[in-house]
């Protein structure tokens, strides 16, 4: 399906309605805006629908770890926000800048060892290690507004930044 609009008529209509949502939050800043995700596992399979808003995503691990691979496991979750934030930052930017571009993509990539999630070794890193973000696009934009950019995502952008600058997490088990 061919879409409807190209992606500069796309930045076009994002910088009206990012210039609509500054000046709402100018005139009446709001609290923070909470955000929520939750897990229910579903007995027998151990699938993870992880609901967010009206929207279900479907967590899963591979066969090693005793899953059916059908859907991403968290750490693929993990990158896939991350692509996604500075995808949806470097767009705001290049609206903001009114930059001509005609493609963005972007890839995020990293490593598991899982030595060290399944307590093997305790020499192997549990999180994810490696964490490369790549910006492709394609458009009339020179580099060093493409710098400008990227120095303004790593800036800007919420999970980068939460994966940069750890937030502090407080945690509870409780029964049902």
């Amino acid at each position: 399906m061919a879409p409807i609009w190209s992606l500069r008529e796309f930045l076009g209509r994002k910088r009206q309605a990012l210039a609509a949502f500054r000046a709402q939050l100018t005139a009446q800043p709001p609290a923070p805006v909470t955000l929520r995700a939750a897990v229910t596992v579903a007995a027998g399979t151990g699938l993870r629908p992880v609901r967010v808003r009206d929207h279900t995503v479907l967590s899963d691990s591979g066969p090693g770890l005793g899953g059916y691979d059908l859907g991403p496991n968290a750490p693929e979750l993990l990158l896939a926000a991350m692509a996604s934030c500075v995808a949806h930052s470097a767009l705001a930017i290049a609206a903001d800048r009114e930059l001509a571009l005609d493609e963005l993509q972007v890839e995020v990539t990293g490593q598991i060892d899982y030595r060290g999630t399944l307590a093997v070794s305790a020499e192997a890193p549990v999180a994810p290690t490696g964490l490369r973000y790549t910006i492709r696009y394609r458009g009339e934009v020179s580099d060093s507004e493409m710098a400008a950019l990227q120095a303004d995502l790593e800036r800007l952008c919420p999970v980068l930044l939460a994966v940069l600058q750890p937030q502090s997490l407080s945690g509870q088990v409780e029964r049902m």
